[in-house]
Formats: structure tokens, C-alpha cells, sequence
């Protein structure tokens, strides 16, 4: 009797680890597949947690740079115990790095859908120029951010950035290069490599707004971009017109 109420028990379990269910969309997933409110919830506050971090993280290396923040302040800014820090993220460096990365795509993205509309290359580099100084205005903590990228870092936070978050600045680039690629072919920049112009624009922008930054005045950044643009604007018109 005992043997067959085991064997009728382990065939009701069997059946239950097996049973569908009802998934939102109309399909079935077994049962040992379904994740529990619990941990769906515990999911979502992982999620919140690690934005606070980052959030607190990205504003003290914008005011203190990397050499000057501690992770202990990171956390008493996010509100978290230290361990909740070191459980999401491995060290002040791989904080840096995801700050950095964060901030380096948000321009990115900022600047590529501002001129995504717009037909004609050399108008979208003009217009590029207007958007990484409006962006950089109202952002300064990014500014600050990105400027430091290159500055007062250890050498081993350069060779990681290298292998991780330089690709955001790298695409970045690379699309900018593009849009050079296709002004020369309408006629634009005569005698002059594509490549070239497009580091000496982002060049002569971000210098200019770093500067900015560290010498804060009463001029708005955004009020920079007509200079730059008449600067680069015959450059940009293709010969003989």
C-alpha cells in the first residue's frame, strides 16, 4: 500500500513539474520555467539599485574626477551599504568605465537622432557642431565627465577603458567619418580627407566645451557653436559654388 501511495505521489509530482501554463502572450512554458513574483520583484530592485549607484557614481566623478572619489561616498550617496556596491560591481574602475560608457552613448545618441532627419551630410555636420555644445551645456556633468577620459586616469583604467568603453567613442567616430565620407563624395571637402575633418571637428568641439568647463563664464556653451560652425562651414561647401 505504502509503495503504490509513493508511486501514485511521484506521478502527481511528475505531472505538476510538467504542467503548462499560460504564458501573457497566449503560448505555454512548463512550470519549472516560470519565474516567481519574488523573484521578478527582487529583479527590479537589483535594477533600481544599480541605477542609483550609477547615478551617485557618475555625479562625484563629475565633481571629484576618478583619483578623487571614493567608493564608500559613492554608496553613502546611492544610500546603500558598501557590499551592495561591491556586489553589483567589481571596483572603482569598472564604476568609471560604465559611468564613461553611459555618457559617452548618450551623446552619441543625442547627436545622431538630432540630425537623423536631415538629407544632406554637410548639414548634418553643421548641425552636429549645434547639438554636442547644446548637449554639453545642459549635461555639464557628462562634459566633465568625458573631458576627464583622457586625463589624471592610472594607466590600468586607460587599457581597460580601451577594451570596453572606448568602442562607444569609436562608433561615434566612425559614423561621424561616414558622414565626412559622404560629403566628399557630393563635392564637399576639397583636398581634404574625410577622416581628418571629422577628428578636427570633434576635436575643436570638445576642446572648446572642456575649457569651458574648467573656466566656467557667463556665456552660455551653445553661444560657441556659430564661431565653430563658420569655421568648418567652408570646408564644407562643395567647389564652385
Amino acid at each position: 500500500m505504502i509503495s503504490v501511495i509513493l508511486t501514485i505521489d511521484r506521478s502527481i509530482a511528475a505531472t505538476r513539474a510538467i504542467e503548462p501554463a499560460i504564458c501573457r502572450n497566449g503560448g505555454y512554458l512548463p512550470r519549472t520555467n516560470r519565474r516567481s513574483v519574488k523573484e521578478e520583484r527582487r529583479e527590479r530592485e537589483t535594477a533600481l539599485r544599480r541605477d542609483d549607484i550609477l547615478a551617485a557614481a557618475s555625479q562625484a566623478f563629475a565633481d571629484k574626477g576618478f583619483q578623487g572619489t571614493q567608493v564608500a561616498e559613492i554608496a553613502n550617496a546611492a544610500e546603500v551599504s558598501l557590499n551592495s556596491v561591491y556586489g553589483l560591481f567589481k571596483g572603482k574602475e569598472e564604476l568609471y568605465e560604465t559611468v564613461i560608457s553611459s555618457a559617452a552613448k548618450t551623446v552619441g545618441d543625442r547627436v545622431q537622432n538630432a540630425v537623423l532627419d536631415i538629407s544632406d551630410p554637410a548639414e548634418q555636420l553643421l548641425h552636429v557642431i549645434d547639438e554636442l555644445f547644446a548637449c554639453f551645456d545642459e549635461h555639464r556633468d557628462l562634459m566633465r565627465i568625458y573631458a576627464n577620459t583622457t586625463h589624471g586616469l592610472p594607466w590600468r583604467v586607460r587599457q581597460s577603458m580601451g577594451e570596453k568603453s572606448l568602442q562607444v567613442f569609436q562608433d561615434f567616430t566612425r559614423w561621424l567619418i561616414d558622414r565626412a565620407q559622404q560629403t566628399k563624395k557630393a563635392g564637399g571637402l576639397d583636398g581634404i580627407d574625410a577622416e581628418t575633418f571629422a577628428l578636427s571637428l570633434i576635436g575643436t568641439v570638445t576642446t572648446i566645451a572642456a575649457r569651458w568647463i574648467e573656466e566656467p563664464g557667463e556665456k552660455s556653451l551653445i553661444d560657441a557653436a556659430p564661431q565653430v560652425r563658420e569655421l568648418f562651414t567652408p570646408l564644407l561647401i562643395p567647389s564652385g559654388s
